[in-house]
């Protein structure tokens, strides 16, 4: 993901627009098309992939601030109802007072506490083996055609040293289960990463504490990642850098969990896939 706000088209346009107007295209500025007709949950996560990518904490550019604002201005037209519909069916938006943006960066760190090694470790053990990720990696397989590539970049918090077993077993259920189609890129997957390969020992339980291994010794005082959600994102993206997908899900789930006054969303009782078990973590 390229840090620009805005796409290769507009920057013509965005040069000559003086400093309080908004792109020529805002759902361009969050990577989105308008004939998609984008929803409001596509809308937030395009949003949070750019937030934490132009944050001025991690933005080198001179511009950061700016972009920043810019960034949260778009967001604030397409998130709401009225101004979004406004927008499709005239192509303007009015000019909000740019006293509401003045203080945006600021408003925007004292939204979230600071989050810590810790609190990221704890929403990764929740979600490792829970139904959720079950379900997340059935739509995965389907969405990429068994691509395991492309799945292990978009599913979260997946390790493909741990879990290349786990998730055969999981996708094999399915498969038998629900009628799943066995794409040939996945039997190529299970040929070079499975098949006479020996399976990780209790890989839910070790992934975490070899997580825990290599963020030790990182100089921060108690496990504080300083700068909050801005500096998140340099944990988040360290891996695998083109894991945009994984990203927006772990941000969202941190957002939820540490964010200001957000409420947890409740987890259903975990089930048993055929071929491959899914328990909730304690």
């Amino acid at each position: 993901m390229s840090s620009k706000l805005y796409s290769d088209d507009d920057e013509e346009e965005e040069e000559e627009e003086n400093d309080d107007s908004y792109p020529k295209d805002l759902y361009a500025t969050l990577g989105l098309r308008k004939e998609d007709s984008p929803t409001s949950v596509e809308i937030k996560k395009a949003y949070h992939r750019f937030a934490l990518k132009l944050h001025p904490d991690k933005n080198p550019s001179k511009d950061a601030s700016k972009q920043f604002q810019t960034l949260q201005k778009v967001y604030a037209v397409l998130s709401d109802e009225k101004k979004r519909k406004a927008y499709d069916e005239t192509g303007r938006v009015d000019e909000m007072d740019s006293e509401e943006f003045n203080d945006l960066y600021e408003y925007y760190r004292t939204m979230y506490k600071k989050v810590t090694e810790e609190d990221i470790l704890q929403v990764t053990k929740e979600y490792l083996g829970s139904e959720e990720e079950a379900r997340d990696l059935k739509a995965c397989y389907v969405k990429f055609e068994g691509d395991m590539t492309k799945v292990f970049e978009w599913q979260m918090c997946s390790d493909i040293e741990f879990d290349s077993h786990r998730f055969a077993e999981l996708i094999d259920g399915y498969i038998f289960s629900e009628n799943l189609e066995r794409y040939p890129k996945y039997e190529e997957y299970l040929k070079k990463h499975v098949r006479g390969k020996k399976a990780p020992v209790d890989p839910l339980t070790n992934r975490v504490s070899k997580k825990k291994l290599k963020s030790s010794g990182n100089g921060k005082e108690n496990g504080e990642i300083g700068g909050g959600m801005g500096d998140l994102q340099a944990l988040i993206l360290a891996k695998n850098k083109s894991r945009a997908g994984a990203a927006d899900d772990l941000f969202a789930r941190l957002e939820e969990k540490y964010g200001g006054g957000g409420k947890k969303k409740e987890k259903s009782t975990p089930t048993k896939v055929k071929s491959g078990k899914v328990s909730k973590k304690k």
